[in-house]
């Protein structure tokens, strides 16, 4: 059963490594707003252990979107982001300190309307042609994945 966790682990890598990046950025979304829900809930029954292990996984995707920021080429949009994602962070400590499940809730509201903004996002012309010519491959849009078993 241990092989299996090995080989489920790199799939997972892999197809992680093949979304494009507002899929990743969903997706990330998605991960932090169910831990977050989770701890409110956990709070809610006075779970101190659970809800502080959910708010930290939730923390800690809102680190790795903020440290997948490029300031350089998001300009304004970035700056923002950057703000709002501290702000965000910030929350989750204080709610964590003081088993505020109220913050917690504003955060994932925060979330959600953000998961909502990069769902809108459109492909432009250019990126829906690279995606098309890394699909017509003898692979069809998938990684060659080289397995030992």
């Amino acid at each position: 059963m241990k092989g299996y966790g090995r080989y489920s682990q790199a799939y997972k890598k892999a197809a992680v490594s093949t979304v494009d990046q507002r899929k990743l950025i969903v997706m990330l979304y998605d991960g932090a707003i169910k831990f977050l829900t989770v701890a409110v809930k956990k709070m809610e029954k006075t779970d101190r252990y659970e809800a502080h292990k959910n708010l930290i996984r939730g923390k800690s995707i809102i680190a790795e979107l903020l440290a997948s920021l490029n300031m350089e080429q998001g300009g304004e949009i970035a700056s923002n982001l950057q703000r709002l994602y501290t702000y965000m962070f910030n929350e989750l400590i204080e709610a964590n300190l003081e088993n505020d499940s109220g913050r917690v809730t504003k955060v994932v509201q925060l979330l959600k309307e953000l998961r909502t903004g990069w769902q809108g996002i459109q492909e432009t012309p250019e990126q829906q042609q690279q995606k098309e010519e890394r699909n017509a491959g003898p692979n069809r849009g998938h990684k060659s994945v080289n397995m030992r078993f």
